[in-house]
């Protein structure tokens, strides 16, 4: 599997993740009201979209459930199933907070959290259901079957092009917060990757704001590569394209974020990422596995060792100490995402098999290999067999809710109600001076975090395509309250960063744990649990208000805010 396809399995995950610790952020982080339960409405997402795709019961086949609306025209459809889903998710959270949101805090926690065991035990006991412990499958997600693209209809060229307006809007949307760095000359580039939709509206508002912008210039980024498509066929060329625009504006997010970092901070954080890869390196080396784990924990212990005691005896580094770290992160990723996929190759002398990999990991729109696809040719590397696979297409529409989402919330929480809810946070008392029912808000704000934890739960339903009890067991909360944390609560951006984070770990042992026989791999797998403990204990210990911090803004609610 080329790097590029692990990103995008990561990606997916993230987004799903993403959504349903926005949810939990809206009770908790803006709200105040610590949930316990949230996997329970990600579980009634979950099952209630299944539901509604699935096919009638069908005794023969093994699996037995309550309904099967999939055969429904127009009910029977993932758009249906996902606003259902969301709707009842976030109907059961308010009924589920009418006799519980007047509870202390810790009470509220522990019987929301008791609520959701309720759910999981009810969907494992009560066969007839949901197919009880078994799994319920026998669904597909939408629009599969028409993967991977034919470009020889007009279908393949339009799939293609709604991918292409996504990635292209989400890509030009961050442009345009980036683009008045004056290290780089991003006006121009801005107004030529909007095709000069942000000249026009700075001369009207017409167009609206630079969202409405970014997500104009997708649309007509898609109709272009649509229309090529349909009459030149240049596949290759659009990927490589899209590829290369997404690439520009990563580095761009890069340098604008480090670029003012000095030398001396710069290299700690280029040695940490060089030091975790070396730190690494006896996994594949080596073959004995006591000897793989005893070098390997050495020289992390050693590394971990260096990083505290340069943070603790040294002034300008303890100012630093999470920049360097976030840096040597990225230092790391890129050694692991370009160059090691090319060391086999380039060890065997096959310089133009080096090539190969390198390109199918920076084109990452498009899946390489297999024999369906079309072929091209190349310079210096080859024949490549080239096809747009579900995956992308799944991405595409995962973080294009996920973007969605992101923008609703931020809107929402920088609203009059917005505030409201902080002040509820703060001091319930004070909401109640200026004539604002705190009761009324919690209901409100359970019901939203609910909704948003049951549409990321119909994510999961068609990212699994399958569901059992098991995957929806308390510790999802936790891992949802870990992102939170990490990320920073109240922090909408946090919940990117913290879900970002939790799935590069996942990943990241994922891959270091198939170095090992598989009955160590199943232990290390495990272990991780309690890694994931350990780190939940130090960030609330050492970074209490997260990576990210709280949100910007009044935390407290002016009198003519709340009466807003």
């Amino acid at each position: 599997m080329a790097a590029s396809d692990v990103v995008i399995s990561f990606m997916l995950l993230v987004s799903i993740y993403g959504i349903l610790s926005l949810g939990l952020n809206i009770k908790y982080g803006h709200t105040g009201l610590l949930d316990f339960g949230h996997v329970g409405f990600y579980l009634i997402g979950a099952y209630t979209a299944a539901l509604f795709v699935l096919g009638p019961n069908d005794p023969t086949d093994f699996t037995n459930y309550v309904i099967g609306l999939g055969d429904v025209p127009v009910i029977g459809t993932w758009a249906v199933a996902i606003l259902a889903a969301t709707l009842l998710a976030g109907l059961i959270g308010g009924l589920v907070a009418l006799p519980t949101i007047r509870l202390r805090e810790d009470y509220l926690a522990i019987t929301v959290l008791g609520v959701s065991v309720i759910f999981q035990r009810i969907i494992q006991s009560e066969t007839w259901l949901a197919n009880g412990p078994d799994a319920l499958r026998g669904y597909s997600p939408p629009l599969q079957n028409l993967f991977p693209l034919a470009m020889d209809t007009l279908v393949g060229p339009a799939m293609f092009g709604l991918i292409v307006a996504v990635v292209w809007a989400i890509a030009t949307g961050a442009l345009g917060t980036l683009r008045d760095d004056s290290r780089w000359p991003l006006g121009r580039v801005y107004t030529v990757t909007t095709f000069g939709l942000s000249r026009l509206r700075r001369r009207t508002d017409a167009l609206g704001s630079r969202s409405a912008v970014a997500a104009t210039a997708g649309v007509v980024a898609g109709v272009v590569a649509t229309g090529a498509l349909a009459a030149f066929d240049p596949l290759l060329a659009v990927g490589v394209l899209v590829s290369l625009y997404t690439w520009f504006v990563a580095l761009v997010a890069v340098f604008h974020r480090y670029g003012d970092l000095d030398r001396r901070a710069a290299g700690v954080g280029i040695g940490l990422g060089t030091g975790l890869l070396v730190a690494l390196l006896p996994l594949p080396v080596l073959e004995s596995v006591s000897l793989k784990i005893a070098v390997t924990l050495g020289l992390l212990a050693a590394l971990v060792i260096a990083y505290y005691y340069g943070v603790t005896r040294i002034e300008w580094l303890a100012d630093v100490k999470l920049t360097v770290v976030a840096v040597g992160s990225l230092w790391f990723v890129s050694l692991w995402y370009f160059l090691l996929p090319i060391l086999g190759p380039l060890g065997q002398g096959d310089v133009s098999g080096a090539l190969n990999v390198l390109f199918q990991n920076v084109v990452w729109v498009l899946q390489f290999g297999g024999d369906v696809g079309i072929d091209y040719y190349v310079a210096g590397i080859g024949t490549l067999t080239t096809k747009v696979d579900y995956s992308r297409f799944q991405l595409a529409g995962f973080v294009l809710f996920l973007a969605g989402l992101y923008y609703v919330l931020e809107l929402t929480v920088q609203s009059p109600f917005g505030r409201v809810l902080r002040a509820v946070r703060n001091d319930e008392t004070v909401v109640q001076s200026l004539g604002k029912d705190p009761f009324v808000y919690k209901i409100q704000s359970m019901v939203i975090g609910s909704a948003l934890g049951g549409f990321a739960g119909a994510l999961w339903a068609m990212y699994a395509q399958g569901l059992t009890f098991t995957t929806f067991a308390p510790r999802v909360t936790f891992i949802a309250l870990l992102i939170m944390f990490v990320g920073g609560a109240g922090n909408n951006k946090g919940m990117l960063l913290g879900a970002g984070i939790f799935w590069a770990f996942q990943q990241a042992t994922t891959q270091l744990a198939s170095y090992f026989p598989p009955a160590v791999r199943v232990n290390i797998q495990a272990f991780r649990l309690v890694v994931v403990g350990v780190l939940f204990l130090l960030v609330l210990y050492y970074v209490p208000e997260g990576l990210m911090g709280h949100e910007e803004g009044s935390t407290s609610a002016p009198a003519e805010e709340v009466d807003g």
